[in-house]
C-alpha cells in the first residue's frame, strides 16, 4: 500500500501521504473513494505528499492522466485548494502531469511544490493547526521506508 489517505471532515480537509511503491490500481481506488458523496461539500482543502520514498516505476503516466480527468466530477472542488508537495524528481513531474489533468478554469486551485515547502502548503490552504499532525505522519513514512521497506499507516 503506497497511499495514506486521511479525512478530516469538520474542517474540510484531506491528507494523501503517497509512499513506497505506488500502483495503478491503487491510484484507481484513492480517486474513486475521494468521489464518494462522503467527500462532496464544495470548498475542500487537500494536501498532497508525496513522499521521497514513493516510488511510481509501477505507475502508468496514463492513470496520473486519467485520476486528474476523473476529478472533474468531484463536487468538494469548487472554490478548493489542492496543495501537492513532491520530494522527488519524479513525483514533481507527475503531479505537474496531474494537474494540468485536473485543471478545470474557474473551479479550485491546485499548486504544486518542490522539496519540504510544507509550510507554504500548509499556510495557503489554511489548515496551520495541523501542522505538526502532518510532519509526524510523514516522517514516519519516510521512517518505516528507510529503516525497513515496509510500508503501513502512522497511528
Amino acid at each position: 500500500m503506497g497511499i495514506y489517505f486521511e479525512n478530516y471532515p469538520e474542517q474540510n480537509f484531506t491528507l494523501a501521504i503517497f509512499h513506497g511503491q505506488v500502483v495503478d490500481d491503487e491510484l484507481d481506488r484513492h480517486i474513486s473513494e475521494l468521489l464518494k458523496e462522503t467527500y462532496g461539500r464544495p470548498g475542500k482543502v487537500g494536501l498532497c505528499v508525496i513522499c521521497e520514498s514513493a516510488s511510481a516505476s509501477k505507475l502508468s503516466h496514463q492513470a496520473v492522466l486519467s485520476a486528474g480527468k476523473r476529478m472533474h466530477q468531484a463536487r468538494f472542488r469548487q472554490n478548493g485548494k489542492l496543495a501537492i508537495v513532491a520530494r522527488n524528481t519524479v513525483g514533481f513531474g507527475l503531479a505537474r502531469a496531474y494537474q494540468l489533468a485536473a485543471e478545470v478554469a474557474g473551479l479550485d486551485e491546485t499548486r504544486v511544490l518542490g522539496g519540504n515547502d510544507f509550510d507554504a502548503a500548509i499556510q495557503w490552504i489554511g489548515v496551520s493547526e495541523f501542522s505538526a499532525d502532518i510532519r509526524y505522519k510523514v516522517e514516519q513514512m519516510e521512517e518505516i521506508h528507510i529503516t525497513t521497506g515496509f510500508t503501513s499507516n502512522p497511528q
